[in-house]
């Protein structure tokens, strides 16, 4: 009796892994289709993807992460009194790109701990946002160069930085670009920006300067 019982057990675990199997083998060309043509998209946040694009995303940042916590840690082991954090809450943000898909997986971080994103795709469409806001962003991150109503622009990032400088002298701009607008660090300086990376976790740090985040506020 009992080496029955150990033997329907045996077959009932069994079921589950053949069972699955049995699906993978049939859906296997729909499979191989979808990942050779790369056909279907999934929402990240506010945009939809390619699974390609989403990949591309998370690797690029989860990378960035990893070595940026290796440093922290080698750092943190030789500072003996760390800094207070900034005492006023990250609520709500400004992103300008002509191109926001670009921006998906850092924008659904963002989300998800609590911070409001209002995105814009133009140096025009940014600035209404910021004069209609019911409520004042707390910070604005933009691209340096994105295409605008006159064409492509490469300095489209720092226009925005001085055309906000004009009526705010407080609200942080932050560039948020590739190797070419970390190249102009000092122009953004110059014109009053309050920082530029390429480094998707440096860009959490810099905001992370700013204020709290929503999530971890107490």
């Amino acid at each position: 009796m009992k080496d029955a019982t150990e033997l329907i057990r045996a077959l009932t675990g069994l079921a589950w892994p053949l069972f699955a199997a049995w699906v993978v083998w049939k859906l296997l060309p729909e499979i191989r289709g979808i990942v050779r043509h790369r056909a279907f998209s999934i929402k990240v946040g506010n945009n939809e993807l390619t699974v390609q694009e989403f990949t591309n995303q998370v690797v690029e940042t989860t990378a960035e992460l990893q070595q940026q916590l290796t440093v922290r840690t080698d750092q943190s082991r030789l500072r003996q009194e760390p800094s207070p954090p900034p005492q006023r809450v990250l609520h709500r943000v400004l992103w300008v790109d002509d191109n926001p898909s670009n921006n998906a997986y850092q924008t659904a971080q963002l989300q998800a701990i609590g911070v409001e994103v209002v995105q814009a795709e133009s140096t025009d469409e940014g600035l209404r946002a910021l004069r209609r806001a019911s409520r004042p962003f707390d910070a604005v991150i933009s691209d340096m160069g994105r295409a605008e109503a006159g064409g492509f622009d490469p300095e489209a990032g720092l226009t925005l930085i001085r055309k906000i400088r004009e009526t705010d002298a407080t609200t942080p701009v932050f560039i948020y670009g590739g190797s070419g607008a970390t190249a102009r660090r000092e122009q953004v300086a110059a014109a009053r920006g309050n920082g530029v990376t390429q480094s998707p976790s440096e860009l959490f740090d810099l905001l992370g300067r700013v204020g709290r985040f929503p999530r971890t506020a107490t």
